[in-house]
């Protein structure tokens, strides 16, 4: 299907929410920075009304930066994707105040980033620039932070959200296992409460 394992996880979800009848009629996703298998997948689903976004991205519906997006009315969307876009990102706060601002009550979010588990703390610094340092400290010249996985769950409960956290033992492990998907993956899902 030439998808990311963390894109046939989303997928996962996504397929499971349909079957658990929580995609009603006219369901509203926006999905930032989309990769094409995980968009063509989710255009087939007729529930679905589906909007993608990204700042750079061309053939995207809105041209949008992730910490402005004054273009998007509040409480718009029943669902967003935002995955591997926070480490990117010089303020990330404000990206996450975004997303929840523009998330209908009820609604969640998948939010995903590269965590390093070694770590007790979010290791940032949007001021490098250099991208020899970047790689060095962070691991990809346009990265800006490491996430901890308890920084990275603060961040998005200090925007409001509040954190679910769907792993192997959810899906289940010949799910895993038929999908491709790592058996150390987690899905980290932030909910509005409404």
């Amino acid at each position: 299907c030439s998808a990311s394992d963390r894109c046939r996880l989303y997928a996962l979800y996504v397929r499971q929410m349909l079957e658990q009848g929580l995609l009603s009629s006219n369901f509203l996703l926006l999905d930032i920075a989309p990769s094409l298998p995980l968009q063509t997948f989710l255009r087939q689903i007729p529930n679905i009304k589906y909007h993608s976004a990204d700042k750079f991205m061309k053939g995207v519906d809105f041209t949008v930066d992730v910490t402005n997006m004054d273009g998007v009315s509040s409480e718009t969307y029943d669902m967003f994707i935002c995955s591997h876009i926070l480490e990117h990102v010089d303020d990330d706060r404000r990206a996450l105040s975004e997303l929840f601002r523009i998330l209908k009550p009820g609604g969640r979010g998948i939010l995903m980033v590269p965590i390093v588990l070694k770590l007790e703390k979010i290791d940032e610094d949007p001021t490098i620039t250099d991208e020899a340092i970047r790689w060095k400290r962070f691991g990809q010249y346009d990265h800006v932070r490491l996430y901890s996985k308890t920084g990275f769950i603060q961040r998005l409960q200090g925007a409001g959200f509040m954190i679910k956290q769907y792993d192997v033992e959810y899906f289940g492990k010949d799910v895993f296992i038929k999908c491709g998907i790592s058996l150390k993956s987690i899905l980290y899902i932030g909910k509005k409460d409404g």
